[in-house]
């Protein structure tokens, strides 16, 4: 029977991206599931969609000034290298990231495409009884408007799609790769294999993360009016 092989606990992910990333899963799932069932659809769905507006906004900026782990630019490899990961994933030979993989890297901006794209269109549209209206409703034209909300009804499938493939993915993570991802999402640590070096990291300052947030919150509430 082969030395089970020493594991080292390091810091992946800061508290800054956790938080973003638990908050932003709540809103869309409620988005998703009030848009597709009327849940708390007319009390909750405008303003979960302009948090994740909101929500967005401060990830892109943290992904310019935040820690290396959350850098915009970490997310952006050759394709080639997005495919080889997914060919190794599904060999069950997936190895150690200290942050995105290479096709999780692209599948983070694919989400923050689609997902803005649908926060940011609805504020520019209505339901189609004109009861619950977005808070630029009525600046564009009416044919306009009514392209927006089309797009807006199908970019919803397709937000499910991702969200679905990505729960599949995190199990197949697990079950594949014996590599739990949602752990360190909520602790900020993985364990890492002391046989292998440990690939360099910088956070940064919490206060640095507070004025951005400061910035994102007071010019997004008195944009759409939260006060």
């Amino acid at each position: 029977m082969g030395q089970q092989q020493t594991q080292t606990l390091i810091k992946v992910w800061d508290i800054w991206l956790r938080l973003f990333h638990w908050t932003f899963a709540i809103a869309v799932i409620f988005l998703l599931l009030s848009g597709e069932f009327g849940w708390f659809f007319f009390e909750g769905h405008k303003l979960a969609g302009e948090i994740v507006v909101a929500l967005i906004l401060f990830r892109v900026l943290w992904g310019i000034f935040g820690s290396s782990t959350a850098k915009l630019t970490t997310l952006v490899t050759h394709p080639k290298y997005a495919f080889k990961h997914i060919i190794d994933l599904f060999k069950g030979s997936v190895h150690h990231e200290r942050g995105h993989s290479a096709s999780g890297g692209w599948a983070v901006i694919l989400m923050l495409l689609l997902i803005g794209f649908q926060a940011i269109s609805g504020l520019f549209i209505a339901d189609e009884d004109e009861l619950l209206e977005g808070v630029f409703y009525g600046m564009l034209s009416d044919d306009l408007s009514s392209e927006l909300l089309s797009l807006h009804y199908q970019n919803a499938r397709l937000i499910q799609i991702i969200v679905i493939i990505h729960i599949v993915t995190i199990a197949f993570y697990a079950l594949r790769g014996g590599i739990n991802l949602v752990k360190p999402m909520i602790t900020g640590h993985m364990k890492w294999p002391s046989s292998l070096s440990i690939p360099s990291a910088q956070f940064q300052a919490n206060w640095i993360a507070g004025i951005l947030l400061i910035a994102v919150a007071g010019g997004l509430s008195w944009l759409f009016n939260w006060w």
